[in-house]
């Protein structure tokens, strides 16, 4: 559908925050879906980008809605995007994709993200704040989670890729970060963190990959008391889906991909899982995800 960009101001050198004004798209949205977006009548780069969606609000002089997105400037089609202004038109599709789900007996959400991965898993922590606000005053102080039951773990490599920090202590969310060079937070890796975290509250058994054993794949119970769900580049992924699978917490993972079209018609998504049979089994991001059960794939 056509649209025109309201605003697309800077956030640091690297990252920018968009707001796309569009009549025809819906007033909201599940966390952890995406647009895609493009420039109209432009050759190079001729293909649409996906971005996840991060708010979408209600367009103050139309019926329709702003579509926000954050994005990192990277190759040639977010350099052209950083280029554009107010007022200027823009294609966008959507919402596009599955979003992710919390079960009710889930006392913890453990939101981890890395980078331009954060913005799904900010709209995430808002849907959840805004469904357990009514319980938040019942919650079990001495639990290790915040008020809002959200434990929230934010990593990058400088204190650039932190972002939506005050999304998150908004909503009361106990916050975690770690930046690989100090400037923010802790310094090292975030599932160094999240590994402490996952220990100091009981979920230490199975651990047996410091002796390079194969892991055990305990049954994840739909009771658990804590649930996974991260975004961010794919050696965090792993790492997550890895942590989770060692403990038997159930793991929602949302992955970027390139794509070409949004909906599975190009196929140019397509991501390896875990097959059954002796051959290899594959998904398309767009179409099957972005956010999938961790078990399912095949990390590397």
């Amino acid at each position: 559908m056509h649209a025109q960009i309201a605003f697309n101001r800077p956030i640091s050198d690297a990252y920018r925050h968009l707001g796309v004004v569009a009549p025809g798209f819906p007033r909201s949205f599940a966390p952890g879906q995406f647009v895609m977006l493009r420039p109209p009548f432009v050759t190079d780069p001729f293909l649409p980008r996906a971005f996840s969606i991060y708010r979408s609000v209600p367009a103050t002089d139309s019926a329709g809605s702003v579509v926000e997105i954050l994005y990192k400037v990277l190759g040639k089609g977010t350099q052209y995007l950083a280029q554009m202004e107010p007022g200027q038109a823009v294609e966008i599709l959507g919402p596009l994709g599955n979003t992710f789900t919390v079960p009710e007996t889930v006392e913890t959400a453990i939101l981890v993200a890395g980078g331009i991965g954060v913005p799904p898993i900010a709209a995430l922590a808002g849907a959840l704040a805004q469904s357990r606000e009514p319980r938040a005053e019942s919650r079990d102080k001495t639990s290790g989670s915040g008020p809002s039951g959200i434990e929230v773990f934010l990593g990058g490599k400088t204190a650039d890729d932190i972002l939506c920090v005050e999304d998150f202590e908004t909503i009361g969310a106990d916050l975690h970060i770690t930046t690989e060079d100090g400037s923010k937070g802790t310094r090292g890796l975030i599932t160094d963190l999240l590994g402490r975290f996952l220990e100091a509250n009981g979920n230490s058994e199975n651990r047996r990959y410091g002796n390079r054993e194969e892991p055990s794949r305990p049954a994840v119970q739909p009771s658990s008391r804590f649930c996974i769900f991260t975004c961010g580049p794919p050696g965090m992924l792993a790492a997550v889906a890895r942590m989770a699978e060692e403990r038997g917490l159930p793991c929602q993972t949302s992955v970027e991909a390139n794509m070409a079209c949004g909906f599975g018609a190009c196929m140019g998504c397509a991501i390896e899982a875990r097959s059954k049979g002796p051959d290899p089994s594959y998904k398309l991001v767009c179409k099957d995800g972005p956010i999938f059960d961790s078990r399912d794939l095949v990390w590397r």
